[in-house]
């Protein structure tokens, strides 16, 4: 059984998107592997994380579940990773240091399964979307930002899965995105959306824009191939594809 009042935020960074979860109602668990983070995070939403509606964890999510290197890049904390071709990829000194890890099953026996799994690990998301495929329940809705290196994995494991409506969020979009979002309540609300946040998920998303798998496939490697082309006027932007478990 899923737990509907559940949402996990794999890849905290900031807090944008967790606040925008607890705003509708929602409890959330967090990963962030990058310490700093976790330390403004605390901060930020130290009332949250009293009451219990936030549980924010400095951990990797990584096969390794001791002692887990992680490179923090000096300028770009997005572009932070478990793989330091990935933060480093261009040219920077990176930051290296020893997190603990977990995986998703982890986290799973722990606090249950979400309604929602919204995945920004840095290199990591193929990892997640396996363990997810082999895990009997699976969430309502789930996201994952794709890259060039792990779009086809990310696709596989959540077809195989059995997902069976899909979506694709194009980030650029998000900055300054104004709409209004239902909470778990069925209140309206009007959220505003930042630079760092990944946006809509599940029923807030337009319900005129969900495809069967093909299609939306199609419309990934047609937009793959505009950035090929030109990705500063055409393929602009990155895309987060988002996937429902039920027709």
């Amino acid at each position: 059984m899923t737990r509907d009042d559940l949402i996990f935020d794999l890849g905290f960074h900031n807090g944008d998107d967790s606040h925008y979860y607890m705003s509708k109602g929602y409890t959330v668990v967090a990963i962030e592997a990058n310490p700093f983070l976790v330390e403004v995070g605390q901060q930020r939403f130290a009332e949250e994380i009293g009451n219990g509606h936030l549980i924010l964890l400095n951990k990797a999510i990584s096969p390794e579940k001791e002692k887990v290197p992680f490179y923090i890049h000096p300028s770009n904390s997005d572009w932070s990773s478990c793989h330091s071709n990935i933060a480093g990829s261009d040219g920077s000194e990176l930051l290296r240091i020893i997190v603990p890890g977990t995986t998703l099953h982890q986290l799973y026996e722990a606090y249950g399964v979400p309604h929602y799994l919204k995945v920004d690990v840095e290199g990591s998301d193929v990892f997640v979307a396996k363990e997810m495929s082999e895990y009997h329940t699976k969430p309502e809705y789930i996201s994952f930002e794709t890259s060039r290196h792990d779009y086809a994995g990310i696709f596989s494991y959540l077809y195989v899965a059995g997902y069976k409506m899909f979506q694709l969020v194009n980030q650029v979009n998000n900055e300054m995105l104004k709409s209004y979002v239902k909470t778990l309540e069925g209140v309206s609300i009007e959220y505003i959306f930042t630079k760092y946040s990944s946006g809509l998920f599940g029923t807030d998303l337009p319900a005129d824009r969900w495809y069967p798998f093909e299609e939306v496939l199609s419309r990934y490697m047609k937009y793959k191939e505009l950035k090929q082309i030109d990705n500063k006027e055409l393929g602009l932007g990155w895309v987060d594809i988002h996937a429902r478990y039920s027709d």
